[in-house]
């Protein structure tokens, strides 16, 4: 059994304290979080929604709550707290974690994360230059799939060229965390050095995190949702 999580248990301090999952990412005003809820619940038995206490009347505002989709009120300090957290609620042996703040044009990676059998496995894109130091990036041995052979958060110095966006896991690789690692992606330099296997496929297309503000301006300008004149003065 395979069960996503969608950690919203953030603090949204980028944003000013703005639910960053509400943002509208289509003409429709669909939000980015009924985006990936709706593509997760394709692959995955459940989808869980941890979130801070007070963010649950807004999540269940926009009708997400099912047998499927359950939120999760809590607090706590790191994702990595969140995810480990979750863990002990759900009862699936692999999980796919997707940030519900970020937005992935063309080839989308939930198919491939719910087919992928390694203990650990990534989606990764091509990183812009607007993006470099902001992500983590890895070291692909075969680029476009393969084995992950180094990864560096938010490091301007760092020369791989791709970033990871999502990632599919194994319940046993959460035995590598601790709840003080910021995010998920502190595992991955881990279970490298512990021989753990780590494989990534780059996906066909862009990755956008839109917790930070200017890239959320520059993915509507993807879009074709705010002119490309707006877009110029964002670079």
């Amino acid at each position: 059994m395979i069960d996503g999580v969608l950690p919203a248990a953030g603090l949204g301090s980028r944003m000013r304290g703005l639910p960053k999952f509400l943002l509208p990412c289509d003409s429709e005003y669909l939000t980015l979080i009924e985006r990936h809820v709706s593509e997760m619940l394709k692959v995955c038995e459940t989808v869980w929604i941890p979130t801070r206490p007070e963010q649950t009347i807004l999540l269940e505002s926009l009708g997400l709550s099912s047998d499927r989709v359950v939120i999760v009120p809590m607090r706590t300090a790191t994702m990595t707290e969140t995810i480990i957290r979750l863990s002990r609620v759900s009862g699936a042996n692999r999980f796919i974690m997707v940030m519900p703040d970020t937005y992935f044009f063309g080839e989308q990676p939930y198919s491939f994360l719910a087919n992928s059998v390694s203990p650990m496995d990534l989606a990764c894109w091509p990183i812009r230059p607007e993006q470099l130091g902001k992500l983590g990036q890895v070291q692909i041995a075969t680029p476009p799939e393969g084995a992950v052979l180094d990864c560096k958060d938010k490091d301007p110095q760092c020369g791989f060229g791709h970033s990871w966006g999502a990632m599919a896991f194994d319940r046993m690789v959460l035995s590598h965390a601790s709840p003080d690692m910021p995010h998920t992606g502190f595992m991955i330099p881990k279970l490298i050095k512990e021989e753990v296997q780590v494989n990534a496929r780059v996906m066909v297309g862009s990755y956008y995190d839109c917790g930070s503000p200017v890239e959320y301006l520059q993915m509507l300008v993807a879009a074709n949702l705010v002119k490309s004149e707006f877009g110029d003065k964002l670079q």
